[in-house]
Formats: structure tokens, sequence, C-alpha cells
């Protein structure tokens, strides 16, 4: 009975930890991270030197109208912050749901995770050209652990 229950415990991490799955849910993870290195950076802006308070507070103040519909710089920079953050959040659960069918339906969950490392050094490179480093890294890591898990589940018969 002990034997049995070591080996079932042992099989479930087994299946838990096996390859494609492991890569898709260590990319979840760092998606989170992701998300939550871009929200450290709430408000997305500094308060600390005088011209980037004044340049928050033209923000505020210049309004503009986009399809009819009246806003400022600040609740499209603000907004977009946060949209940015729920996306993040959104691909890392996705990811981790897919971790779970990866087994059952190896190849469509392969194609949806190729779709996310093709997206990945996309992402990385407007990072890199418009934003930080830290970022970068570790899109380059989810592109290359995503993509190592697509060949594997494209590859299975």
């Amino acid at each position: 009975m002990a034997n049995e229950n070591s080996r079932k415990r042992r099989g479930f991490f087994t299946s838990l930890f096996t390859a494609p799955v492991a890569l898709i849910r260590v990319s979840s993870i760092l998606f989170v991270l992701l998300m939550i290195g871009h929200l450290s950076g709430y408000p997305w802006t500094s308060k600390h030197v005088l011209q980037e308070k004044q340049l928050v507070g033209s923000m505020k103040t210049v309004e503009l109208v986009f399809f009819a519909e009246r806003s400022s710089y600040w609740n499209l920079y603000f907004g977009w912050g946060l949209l940015v953050a729920l996306m993040l959040l959104t691909i890392a659960i996705v990811l981790w749901l897919l971790s779970d069918i990866a087994r059952l339906a190896p190849r469509p969950v392969g194609l949806i995770t190729g779709v996310i490392s093709a997206n990945c050094p996309v992402h990385a490179c407007l990072c890199f050209r418009f934003f930080y480093t830290p970022p970068v890294v570790m899109l380059v890591v989810m592109c290359i652990m995503l993509l190592t898990a697509t060949v594997q589940l494209l590859t299975r018969t």
C-alpha cells in the first residue's frame, strides 16, 4: 500500500513536471513576474524631479478627442498601463491552463504556445527600443522556453 502511494505521488510529480508542461508553467510564472514588474512602475512615472511633475500635470490637464470621446493624455497613459498589466496576467493564466491539457492535446497546445513564443521576440524588441532591459531578458527567456515546449509538443505522435 505504501509502495503504491509513493508510486502514485512520483507519477503525479513526474507528469506534473514533464518537459513541455514544466516549460509552459514556468513561462506562466514569468509572465506574472513581468506583470508585477510592470505594475511596480505605477503610476508609470516618477514624481521626484520637477520636470516630471510638470509633465504629469500637463498630461492631466491637456484634453483630446478621440472617436468623439473626450479624455486626457493622463487617462490614456494610465489606462494603457493597467491594460498591459491585465493582458500579461491573462497570458499567464492561459498558459497555466494550457499546461494542464498539453498531455491530452499536444498539437493544439503546441500551436498556441508557438504563437505566444513568436510574439515574445517582437515584444522584447519593443521593450529594448522603448523601455528597459529586465523585460527584454524575461521575454527572451520565455520565448526560448515556449519555443522548446512548442517543438516538443508538435513532434509528439
